[in-house]
């Protein structure tokens, strides 16, 4: 099972170096369903010399947000490519981290061409709306920079309706006197006041341009349409699951409506069916925060569980199966066990690979009763598995304070136990540890004059 997966990742990522954009868009679609389980294969691609295939990598890696994947593009910014480092940087926005903010500062800093450094200010505005409050110095000093060139000035001041009026004022106060007319009446436009969504469907059409400024702008107005927004933007969700990006940006509209919004999102979960939208509804709700619309996974969990399919037409790989473990990991977010029967039965289902998302919520909530079934797991998956599988026995062993000799462990089986072994290694003899800790002390004393 695992060849057959690896052997459909290799292919997937050979078919984004098409000139056919429907097996793109396919092919596309399918490793972002996938999610973590993809990121090692794409993250080797990066080193291939393929650069059409490297450039529709990275934004696989930015909708995927696995941690994996945040160096090999903060190393993709010192490409010989520009349009390659415009990429990156780009890509890097969905990494919020202190990490991905200084590479993009550092390359505010030392690029040349004028469309990276723009597309580093967009990326570096979204690490500040991911929470990265850092991100906004660099930003802030090329507004008022009049020496800069118009454009780099222009999407640099997209950061200031983000902020608390009274954070801007005197900002635009300065921008009044500029010598460019462009910042003048751009600046001015921050100023009026916010208007509704008059129109959701062009907005939602709007929301797959290929201009920063444009969706960006989409984004913000379906946010501001509330409710008469929702049907329209899911219903394009759905018509475009094929388009990973449209998806992300829909979802990115949804959240900002806010938790007033819980419901209606939720209530839509039904009369989806495809897996990229189902997936970044979950993530909406989940993010969203409202408990009794999270609580609601649990229908999805359930419509999911209940599909009759044959694991092995998708060589172990399912995407309705990702969806189903990020609804588990968002109830475990809120310190939910109302799923955890689901959860044990995916645990341990022999026929499909385990998803990352589910460990995570085992880890958050798992007790000592599924130990067992993690351990079960631990010699069927690959090494990443494997290390992910370990925390979550370690956390769960914190949590519940067993120790390695708790006679819990008697009953397990052979290969339960040389898991244990691999996640817990057994103690040093203690002879061996006074000698390693005598060998320690004595490297630690000051050295003696002759």
């Amino acid at each position: 099972m695992l060849r057959a997966g690896a052997n459909e990742l290799s292919e997937l990522i050979r078919r984004l170096g098409s000139r056919r954009q429907a097996c793109v868009d396919a092919a596309r679609a399918r490793l972002a369903s996938i999610g973590p389980r993809a990121v090692e294969e794409l993250v080797q691609a990066l080193e291939g010399g393929d650069d059409r295939i490297r450039g529709r990598v990275m934004p696989l890696l930015a909708l995927i947000q696995d941690r994996r994947g945040r160096g090999p593009l903060i190393a993709m910014l010192l490409d010989r490519s520009s349009r390659l480092r415009e990429t990156a940087a780009r890509s890097l926005g969905r990494f919020p981290s202190s990490e991905a903010v200084n590479a993009l500062v550092r390359a505010l800093e030392k690029e040349r061409s004028e469309k990276v450094k723009i597309a580093a200010v967009q990326a570096l505005i979204e690490q500040y709306d991911a929470g990265q409050d850092q991100a906004i110095c660099k930003v802030l000093e090329l507004i008022t920079d009049a020496s800069l060139p118009t454009g780099l000035r222009l999407a640099a001041l997209a950061l200031l309706p983000r902020l608390r009026p009274s954070a801007w004022r005197g900002i635009l106060e300065r921008l009044q006197e500029d010598p460019c007319e462009d910042v003048r009446r751009a600046a001015a436009r921050i100023e009026e006041p916010a208007a509704g969504c008059a129109d959701p469907g062009r907005a939602v059409a709007a929301l797959g341009s290929n201009d920063y400024a444009v969706w960006n702008a989409a984004v913000t107005a379906l946010a501001g349409g509330g409710a008469a927004a929702i049907d329209p933007l899911i219903a394009e969700m759905q018509s475009r699951a094929h388009d990973p990006e449209f998806c992300k940006r829909a979802a990115m509209a949804l959240k900002a409506m806010g938790p007033r919004r819980a419901r209606a999102i939720a209530n839509a979960l039904d009369g989806v069916e495809e897996p990229l939208p189902l997936q970044m509804l979950v993530e909406v709700i989940g993010a969203l925060g409202e408990a009794a619309q999270v609580y609601r996974l649990k229908d999805l969990i359930d419509r999911l569980a209940r599909r009759t399919t044959d694991p092995g037409d998708a060589n172990g790989l399912d995407p309705l199966e990702r969806v189903r473990a990020k609804a588990h990991l968002e109830l475990a977010r809120i310190g939910s066990r109302v799923a955890i029967l689901d959860l044990c039965e995916a645990l341990g289902d022999a026929e499909r690979r385990v998803e990352v998302e589910l460990l995570t919520a085992v880890e958050l909530i798992g007790s000592q009763d599924e130990i067992g079934l993690l351990l079960g797991v631990y010699g069927r998956e690959d090494e990443f598995v494997q290390q992910r599988i370990g925390d979550a026995v370690r956390a769960i062993l914190k949590r519940e304070r067993i120790r390695r000799n708790d006679r819990m462990f008697r009953s397990l089986g052979r290969d339960q136990q040389r898991a244990l072994q691999e996640i817990l290694p057994p103690p040093a003899p203690r002879r061996v540890r006074r000698a390693s800790q005598a060998a320690s002390r004595s490297s630690r004393l000051p050295a003696t004059r002759a």
